[in-house]
């Protein structure tokens, strides 16, 4: 009788960690990587929030007054278009990047050549990685969402795939140790790995 209390025990124990690590799991598709939010996040040193970028947050905060995620998002990615048109970094169609200005803005803001040529190919990836998202489906429901507003979500998958690479391969001196940096980093983490897996 008492070797049956204890495999129920077990079994409640085993049963709850499976609950709570069911809980803690994020849900996962193709499109993770914009469900973290993270191009507001500046969760590393090379990855600074700029003053025009404040200045576009502002404006379109006044445009967009979101209640919903889905309107969240249309803000942020509209504000990441304002930020790009304050630079030269966008083409003239608004789905690709002025390669050379980016490379001469890194070279005028940082002072460090590792870190120059980080960001440097970090934008070059996000420019490939920007283009094969416009055709996923929940891409495509955002793009709907921002013509509303004249905005192409291009500049915004752009940035928060450069804010997804400065929180996951930040050098490790540069990287902001805070709870929400570290969570954020962890989510991304299993996304990667989820679209790894899934490919």
């Amino acid at each position: 009788m008492r070797l049956q209390r204890v495999d129920v025990r077990a079994l409640w124990l085993l049963l709850f960690c499976g609950w709570a690590m069911a809980k803690s799991v994020p849900d996962l598709d193709e499109d993770c990587e914009l469900n973290s939010d993270t191009m507001h996040d500046f969760c590393c040193d090379l990855h600074d929030e700029t003053p025009h970028f404040s200045d576009c947050q502002m404006e379109w905060h006044e445009k967009i007054h979101y209640t919903t995620e889905q309107e969240e998002q249309t803000y942020m990615f509209c504000t990441a278009e304002c930020t790009f048109n304050g630079t030269d970094f966008l083409g003239s169609n608004r789905q690709s990047l002025d390669l050379a200005a980016v490379r001469e803005h890194l070279e005028s803001e940082l002072a460090n050549d590792e870190d120059e040529a980080l960001m440097y190919r970090t934008y070059i990836q996000c420019d490939k990685h920007a283009l094969s998202l416009l055709p996923h489906k929940g891409v495509k429901s955002l793009a709907k969402r921002m013509a509303r507003f004249g905005c192409h979500p291009y500049a915004g998958l752009v940035m928060e795939c450069v804010a997804n690479e400065m929180i996951l391969n930040c050098p490790a001196k540069r990287f902001h140790q805070t709870p929400q940096c570290v969570e954020t980093r962890n989510q991304l983490r299993q996304c990667q790995q989820y679209l790894k897996y899934r490919s």
